[in-house]
């Protein structure tokens, strides 16, 4: 119970501070994606304040390996893995993840990354940490209708915004037409991805 209670005060607030966290939908569909593929060892790519993490941690047997860029969060998501006991399940790195070094990450080959970070570097994020997904492992991708705007680009009165809504639009077109993956796409949060080598 107190547990649940700690849980929802980091959902509250990270909401209040606009820090973005998966939706619960998104979120439970991830558990239940690692849950079937029997996950041991999860890569996560964006800590936030560790919420995912966590829940990935509380939730399912795999252990959580996960980068956060920003100092702030970074410093959040520790202290929320320590005051939930969960030190010896998530190890969270402060690191910009684009130029983390492979060889520091402690868990080896992992049975599922998943990638919820910069949505501009989807793509670099994507083949520079599918090296270390096990043969047989799976990638999720979350924000691929980023609000439903990927749909609506020319409505988008925002240049930066609608720059941004381009990329995802590029990586989501990319990877779902890339012949080496098979790719499950699901309207599910805010539009989420399976991936898996083909």
């Amino acid at each position: 119970m107190v547990l649940m209670i700690y849980l929802e005060e980091i959902e509250k607030k990270a909401l209040e501070d606009n820090v973005p966290i998966m939706q619960k939908e998104g979120l439970e569909f991830l558990i239940n994606t690692i849950n079937e593929h029997q996950g041991k060892h999860v890569l996560e790519i964006g800590s936030a304040v560790g919420y995912s993490a966590a829940m990935i941690a509380l939730n399912t047997k795999a252990k959580v390996e996960t980068i956060e860029i920003d100092q702030e969060r970074y410093d959040e998501a520790c202290a929320n893995i320590s005051a939930l006991d969960l030190k010896d399940r998530v190890v969270i790195h402060h690191h910009d993840a684009l130029d983390f070094p492979l060889e520091e990450l402690e868990m080896g080959d992992f049975d599922c990354l998943f990638i919820d970070a910069a949505k501009a570097q989807y793509q670099k994020f994507f083949e520079k940490y599918m090296a270390v997904v096990a043969p047989g492992g799976i990638c999720v991708v979350d924000n691929l209708d980023f609000h439903g705007m990927v749909f609506a680009i020319d409505e988008i009165k925002n240049r930066n915004t609608r720059q941004l809504v381009k990329k995802i639009k590029r990586f989501k077109d990319w990877i779902l037409n890339h012949e080496q993956y098979d790719v499950e796409y699901h309207h599910i949060g805010d539009g989420i991805c399976v991936i898996r080598r083909k």
